[in-house]
């Protein structure tokens, strides 16, 4: 792929979700679906999107899409699809030429439309501590320059309690080094996220019990097994060749729980059972019962689906519910600083009302 988005640089992939977003990614594909489902020719459907893209005015969206386009003239969509879609997304794409299109990009869609859902449930049950915990730190940096030298004016920080002290001390060094906070904090978030995608090792099923472990496993398995059945339902089976597809483009991850269900299967479970004989609590704890009951029953893959559609409508309770203990901590984090400075600034006033 050329143009804005070339082949084989890392960042692509989160380049091409800037450009399109999971809500914009959710209407091309369905309108791509739509117009597949109309008989055009999956050509012919990109270039009507091209199209009205350039309508809107100049749009990185449609560079993006004249990428898809020339990608499929030159043979090679599936490995164009998955340098710009998300891992969950670009799974889908790895059966083109073996399931029609539009039941690819109507798969997609509703894929893109889970994910959306999910993490934006997510980010409305953080966001208010996260706010607060922005809104603190600011405060305390504003207190490091310019109300802990009124107070030290008015009492030398030797006559200051612990507490008073502490909080002086973290208060001039965030107003010292903000860059330096921010580079921590950004460190600590880019490591825990890289704990998250990359760490597969001992105590990993012990860590997806708790958040944030346990919202991406949910969000990562659920799109999974959603692509799954979108497979078996076109026709797919869960052979070894499908599961490479599925793993190829996926997060290690996810990769290494794919495995497993995978090694499960070459074994001769079925794919509920073999779930469950991964004892990784994969795609998701609330799911692997069930599966692994339905494995092996009369029609269990219609079955399975209606489940996991009826799953999926509560997958964002559930995710706000596993957000909530995160959700917890921080605002108790944010409560304990407050209160520690607002009892650092009583302390200091009564020294200085003391002779």
């Amino acid at each position: 792929m050329t143009g804005p988005f070339p082949m084989g640089i890392p960042w692509k992939r989160a380049l091409a979700g800037l450009v399109l977003g999971r809500r914009a990614r959710v209407d091309c594909f369905r309108t791509i679906a739509d117009l597949l489902e109309s008989e055009f020719e999956l050509e012919r459907a990109l270039d009507i999107n091209i199209r009205a893209m350039r309508g809107q005015g100049p749009s990185l969206r449609a560079r993006l899409l004249e990428g898809w386009r020339r990608a499929l003239v030159e043979n090679r969509f599936p490995a164009a699809m998955a340098a710009t879609a998300p891992p969950a997304e670009a799974m889908i794409f790895q059966a083109y030429g073996r399931i029609d299109a539009d039941v690819l990009f109507a798969a997609a869609a509703r894929v893109a439309d889970l994910r959306d859902r999910q993490i934006s449930a997510v980010q409305k049950a953080l966001a208010m501590p996260l706010t607060l915990a922005g809104g603190l730190a600011v405060m305390l940096w504003a207190a490091g320059g310019y109300f802990v030298p009124v107070l030290e004016s008015v009492v030398p920080p030797e006559r200051w309690g612990p507490a008073a002290g502490l909080f002086r001390a973290s208060a001039a060094w965030l107003h010292a080094e903000p860059l330096t906070f921010l580079a921590i904090s950004a460190a600590i978030v880019a490591g825990l996220s890289a704990v998250m995608v990359y760490w597969t090792g001992p105590g990993r099923t012990a860590l997806d019990r708790i958040a944030p472990f346990s919202l991406y496993r949910t969000i990562t398995g659920s799109a999974f097994l959603f692509v799954a059945l979108e497979f078996l339902k076109a026709g797919v089976d869960l052979n070894d060749s499908a599961f490479e597809d599925l793993k190829r483009h996926a997060s290690p991850y996810a990769r290494d729980r794919i495995r497993a269900i995978q090694h499960g299967m070459t074994r001769g479970a079925g794919f509920g059972r073999a779930m469950a004989l991964a004892g990784h609590g994969f795609p998701d704890p609330a799911l692997v019962p069930v599966a692994a009951a339905l494995d092996g029953a009369p029609g269990w893959e219609n079955r399975l689906s209606g489940f996991v559609e009826r799953w999926v409508g509560r997958s964002e309770d559930l995710l706000k519910s596993r957000a909530t203990a995160l959700n917890g901590v921080l605002l108790i984090a944010v409560t304990v600083v407050m209160a520690a400075g607002i009892d650092a600034m009583f302390s200091v006033l009564q020294q200085a009302g003391r002779p």
